[in-house]
């Protein structure tokens, strides 16, 4: 069976370099930052003219694209291959945009109706790609998106990761990490603090590190004021590199993520993959991955009341918590390992030529 090389065309500022038959090329420069949009769009346009006409030259028969939403730029891309010839693939990360005005409805509707073969992550997805989008069922293909075991580093141990973040040993860890935006309900979740801390006391820490997206920070900085939990939080609001990233991971005693909506969790993947127990919100896009008490903890959807309970039974039984995180790490090196991933990837685009 013919193997299958893949190229990264992707911006200047991605963080990652290129692995065994995994190759890198920054065609996009400089398209974001504080010029003005329409700068940033000739730039990324100019990127997708380099970018799609080199790999057709050089061979390349599919185009595999990444979309959170589309707009011009997106269905730009999408005509560009066509027009080369090649044939579409498109994963859809999030069907709907979590932000207003960043999708065209028509946009979407054309570059879907367009692609070759589209790939959802999971069940809610690809019922959303059917209902919303109106994307052939025919054309969809579930692949889970797979595990972050690459970030997991072995000579960060959680006592290390516990000084770094100046953590106490006897503290229960709370983490909150990723991007801060309206959708991931970090106002649940510091609701739920003053009900945890009176049953636990000062014996737990909530550590929020993440950069705010198209969000205001002031208002949950108010709320957290206004219910007097400053002593219990610390807070990183910044964009973390993926040299810190691991330190956050390993202090964690539970990885809380109370988001309203969402398709799929990178958070949730990385933190199972270190091995690191998590608490998820009853949502579609969660519960396909972690099942309560099995590979993590659940608890209703918007709900601090439940929330903090979860987290004071995770607190009030470490063995068991333990247990669950070793489950769950399981589950990445397993149904989510790569190799899995990659071949029916592979499959789409053996499928689609």
């Amino acid at each position: 069976m013919d193997s299958v090389v893949p190229t990264l065309y992707t911006c200047d500022k991605t963080d990652v370099t290129g692995r065994e038959g995994f190759k890198i090329d920054r065609s996009y420069v400089r398209i974001y930052g504080a010029d003005s949009a329409l700068l940033r769009g000739l730039r990324f346009v100019r990127g997708s003219l380099k970018a799609l006409i080199g790999a057709r030259l050089g061979g390349a028969r599919v185009a595999h694209f990444h979309f959170f939403h589309v707009g011009p730029l997106e269905f730009f891309n999408v005509m560009l291959a066509r027009l080369l010839l090649m044939r579409v693939v498109i994963t859809a990360h999030d069907v709907e945009a979590f932000k207003e005005g960043l999708s065209v409805k028509k946009f979407v509707h054309w570059a879907y109706g367009s692609a070759h073969a589209v790939i959802a992550h999971n069940q809610v997805s690809k019922n959303e790609l059917l209902s919303h989008v109106g994307v052939d069922e025919r054309l969809i293909h579930v692949i889970k998106h797979g595990n972050h075991a690459e970030y997991v580093r072995q000579d960060v141990t959680p006592a290390q990761a516990r000084q770094k973040l100046g953590i106490a040993d006897d503290v229960f860890s709370l983490v909150f990490f990723g991007q801060i935006k309206e959708v991931k309900g970090v106002d649940i979740l510091l609701r739920a603090m003053p009900i945890v801390r009176s049953r636990i006391g000062g014996r737990v820490k909530l550590v929020i590190a993440g950069k705010v997206w198209k969000d205001d920070f002031s208002k949950y900085q108010k709320l957290i004021d206004d219910l007097d939990l400053g002593d219990c939080i610390d807070l990183h609001i910044r964009y973390i590199p993926d040299d810190e990233l691991p330190y956050f991971y390993a202090a964690a005693d539970l990885m809380a993520l109370p988001y309203k909506r969402i398709y799929q969790s990178g958070v949730v993947l990385m933190a199972m993959s270190f091995g690191r127990p998590v608490l998820v919100s009853d949502i579609a896009g969660m519960t396909e991955v972690v099942t309560h008490g099995s590979t993590g903890l659940v608890f209703r959807s918007e709900d601090p009341e439940d929330m903090a309970a979860k987290i004071i039974e995770a607190f009030e039984d470490p063995g068991r918590l333990q247990a669950i995180a070793e489950r769950g790490r399981h589950l990445m090196n397993t149904d989510y390992a790569w190799s899995r991933i990659g071949k029916a990837t592979a499959d789409v685009y053996r499928n689609i030529l």
